[in-house]
């Protein structure tokens, strides 16, 4: 009778050589890589894990997250021989050895690096940007831990990719949070893309770091199916002491073939020539192995998928309170309807704490500036369901990426400007298909004293960009909101909520008069005409959002002592029905005024304006580096947006 250890050789050697096969049809992709993790794949999908191949998002199902997504065609080949649903032009059918053979096709679901919005659910997210899965998995974790849920989510990281600093963040995040239910194993091949991995990279120097950052590091032979066990054994000790398991796997790039071995193999396939000597060197390793010895039965037997745990029975959200029921339970009313100022970020903070007590699916994250962005009123009230993921913000964008994906709404809350460092993360995120939910306050210059180092001003150019591209919903791929006051910002952060697709909300620092009423409702991909022109004088339309709106209802009398007729229209949503405000504004040009730099609201709307021609559209935005201020208007003026700017701006436009 043949071994655990021969059983497993057996069945990592089949699909190894599924994956140099697949490859080689798709004349691309990473097969040496994929080798390497031939044991470690096999244990987890065929072995250790709990989950159901005909619904692989089954929501109590563990989960594989492989970081390095360029190894994925031995997840690929494991799926095809396990025979997983998949999505082909939108229809459900089981995966075979005929699909995996599309890799990389533009019509295939079995795409270069994971996707589930491809059509292939296995995943959790889109990785391939290195070093983002440890926190998509810390996320998943989260949201398990949100539910009392017991499933387990594997990580699979490559040796080269643990010098993103991001890997550490999530090192950092998942032990801090005792996260014990993420198990982070490192495929340390020690060959990089061009070259061999520093000695920072090593198995040996992996370990030191995973145990300084309160994990416990094995190491093992990646190879060995009985040392893999063994290992992944240990995490019950560990989660007893409260540390996550880290897993630090010697592997071979090219396990199997000596050919595929070494530098130079790092992405490229096997040729159709070579294809039959490689799968010969394959074949004489199992026979070294003595994988003759097993029988169809004997794989049967012992590697057979478990059924995943039953999930936590979803949770309904309710009525969230209204502003004026969030403004008596926070003190604020004499703020709100006596003095009639309220900051959006405040505005904000009741907001998020009012949906905690509304929808249980509701998650909180902030990057310790919880007191700043106000969602220290969430973290208060609902502890449970926020998580501070301090100064890292990479981390805490991926990890909201997976708390979606765990079935959860997760409010991503930092300075507009420290949300840059996470743009990369928000695009994986976004081509993933995460419901995720970003808000970034103090943004614009007109946060003044802080000066430029924390102005969110290029913010509004790059959500835009992405905002243009659909998601798998047929939405917007993310939603961008610029709200003017506190019952604006109030309501549609309870509307974000509702939206089944991401968002970003910029919140301002400063107070700003109320201009709403309470109860007005902001729906996505509009806007609102908050002064209509009397049809009088020379015809003027300034589209602006924000902070600015204020400033051009200052001027808005002046305009109209020199004869022009003016409407003010907030625009307070990218994407939006340009096309609605171009006839709005016909007879007479379109000024658009924004505390940003530009690529914002201007190109959105000149870019619709330029394909009919009948309305003049011009831009006022920032220019040149701001600097600190004591005020909003000095900096505004600094940058040439101040009232006189503007005003001066309005009348030549119209002569």
């Amino acid at each position: 009778m043949p071994t655990f250890d021969q059983i497993v050789h057996a069945k990592a050697l089949q699909i190894g050589k599924l994956a140099v096969r697949s490859t080689t049809a798709a004349g691309s992709g990473h097969p040496s890589t994929a080798l390497s993790l031939a044991h470690i794949i096999t244990i987890l999908m065929y072995q250790q894990m709990r989950w159901d191949p005909e619904n692989p998002q089954h929501h109590g199902a563990d989960r594989l997250m492989l970081s390095e997504g360029h190894a994925v065609p031995i997840v690929y080949a494991a799926c095809a021989d396990i025979g997983v649903s998949i999505y082909l032009h939108g229809k459900a059918k089981i995966m075979d050895e005929h699909d995996l053979l599309t890799l990389r096709d533009i019509h295939s679901p079995v795409d270069g690096h994971p996707n589930p919005q491809c059509g292939f659910p296995f995943f959790d997210a889109a990785t391939g940007s290195l070093g983002q899965g440890l926190s998509v998995s810390a996320g998943l974790a989260a949201a398990a831990k949100v539910d009392h849920h017991g499933k387990l989510i594997y990580c699979i990281i490559g040796d080269g990719e643990s010098r993103e600093g991001q890997i550490w963040e999530a090192m950092d995040f998942i032990a801090e949070q005792k996260l014990t239910s993420v198990v982070a194993i490192f495929n340390c091949n020690e060959i990089a893309q061009s070259d061999y991995v520093a000695p920072a990279q090593t198995a040996d120097a992996l370990a030191a770091k995973a145990e300084a950052f309160g994990w416990k590091p094995v190491i093992v032979d990646g190879h060995n199916p009985t040392a893999i066990v063994n290992a992944l054994k240990q995490r019950t000790e560990a989660m007893v002491a409260g540390r996550p398991l880290a897993i630090i796997a010697k592997t071979v790039k090219g396990w199997g073939a000596a050919s595929q071995q070494g530098l130079g193999h790092h992405g490229t396939p096997v040729t159709e020539k070579d294809l039959p000597n490689v799968l010969a060197e394959l074949d004489r390793t199992g026979e070294d192995l003595g994988v003759s010895k097993v029988a169809p039965a004997d794989t049967e037997r012992m590697l057979r998928v478990h059924p995943p745990l039953h999930p936590t029975a979803h949770r309904h959200a309710t009525k969230a309170p209204t502003l004026k029921e969030a403004a008596e339970k926070h003190k604020l009313t004499e703020a709100l309807y006596t003095k009639k100022k309220l900051s959006p970020r405040r505005a904000f903070g009741l907001a998020l704490d009012a949906l905690g007590s509304s929808n249980p699916n509701v998650v909180g994250l902030d990057a310790d500036v919880k007191n700043s962005t106000y969602s220290i009123d969430f973290a208060k009230n609902h502890p449970t369901h926020f998580f501070e993921c301090r100064i890292a913000e990479q981390n805490m964008v991926s990890a909201a990426a997976g708390m979606a994906a765990g079935g959860k709404i997760p409010f991503v809350s930092t300075f507009g400007k420290f949300i840059v460092r996470g743009y990369d993360q928000l695009e994986m995120a976004l081509i993933g298909g995460s419901n995720i939910k970003l808000v970034g306050t103090h943004t614009g210059v007109t946060l003044a004293a802080d000066g430029p180092s924390q102005m969110a001003l290029v913010d509004v150019a790059f959500t835009r960009a992405l905002s243009h591209a659909k998601d798998h919903r047929g939405n917007p791929a993310i939603t961008v909101l610029t709200p003017c006051d506190g019952p604006s910002t109030y309501n549609m952060v309870l509307e974000m909520a509702e939206w089944p697709s991401a968002v970003y909300l910029r919140a301002l620092r400063a107070d700003t008069t109320v201009i709403y009423p309470e109860t007005e409702t902001f729906p996505f991909g509009q806007f609102k005409v908050l002064k209509k022109g009397a049809g009088k004088g020379k015809k003027l339309t300034i589209a602006t959002n924000g902070y600015l709106i204020h400033t051009v209802l200052k001027i808005a009398k002046d305009l109209e002592a020199a004869g022009v007729d003016l409407t003010l229209v907030d625009a307070y949503c990218l994407p939006f029905n340009v096309e609605e405000l171009l006839k709005l504004a016909e007879g007479g040009p379109v000024l658009v005024v924004e505390d940003n730099y530009t690529g914002g609201l201007g190109s959105e709307i000149a870019e619709i304006a330029a394909k009919t021609g009948k309305v003049k559209v011009d831009s006022m935005y920032v220019q040149n580096f701001p600097k600190s201020g004591k005020t909003p208007e000095d900096v505004l003026a600094y940058v040439h947006l101040s009232d006189a700017d503007i005003l001066a701006k309005a009348k030549a436009l119209v002569g």
